[in-house]
């Protein structure tokens, strides 16, 4: 692990080892001498690989991302319906970000920054995600409904009903609960009777719109 020249092992190893430390705490809590100190080798040798604690973070989430998809995509391998399918997406995606807020606040200031082949990774996963709901939806939704006539929006919305769970959920909020949330104001809507939506789901989906404002 010494010397100054750059190798993909020494790479690996620090990438693997920051993810394991990252999904114990938050991002602030971590810092890189501990990584270090856990592998063995100087601070200095982490900053060779990456310029900061936030480019070690990403680098970790974009490896990660690999597992999540391969998770996501099996979800979409099983004859189910609409409703469970997102629902199952949506529960997984809480479970991969649980752990993980300022993940999508470093999304959006390191994603210039990212190395083009990373950049090109990053995308290509999240347009593989985009495509499974798309058809998902264009299958199962009436010809009439949002789905059906802009299904890229309707899932980008899913998309970022997702996100906003993950940074305003409360310490009494689960994934059990928020994935059923999203998964039933996505396809009811906020207004839903009381037959597709309890009135403490509605309560709560009043509470994240408005924090959102």
């Amino acid at each position: 692990m010494r010397g100054r020249k750059k190798n993909d092992e020494t790479r690996t190893a620090i990438l693997n080892c920051a993810a394991e430390v990252f999904s114990q705490r938050e991002f602030h809590e971590v810092l890189t001498d501990e990584i270090a100190v856990k592998l063995g080798i100087g601070k200095g040798t982490i900053y060779r690989y990456f310029d900061s604690k936030e480019d070690l973070y990403f680098a970790a989430i974009i490896r990660g991302l690999e597992g999540m998809h391969d998770a996501v995509t099996a979800v979409f391998r099983e004859d189910a319906g609409l409703e469970d399918s997102v629902e199952r997406l949506v529960r997984t995606m809480l479970e991969y970000f649980w752990n993980r807020r300022d993940f999508f606040l470093l999304l959006y200031r390191m994603e210039p920054k990212l190395e083009p082949s990373e950049r090109e990774q990053w995308q290509e996963r999240r347009n593989d995600l985009l495509a499974l709901m798309m058809r998902a939806l264009q299958r199962e939704l009436p010809r009439t409904a949002l789905g059906r006539a802009n299904p890229q929006l309707a899932v980008e919305m899913l998309f970022g009903m997702i996100r906003s769970v993950c940074l305003y959920r409360t310490p009494q909020d689960t994934v059990a609960g928020l994935a059923r949330l999203v998964t039933q104001t996505f396809l009811n809507g906020i207004a839903a009777t009381p037959t597709q939506r309890s009135a403490g789901d509605r309560r709560r989906a009043l509470r994240v719109v408005a924090k959102q404002r």
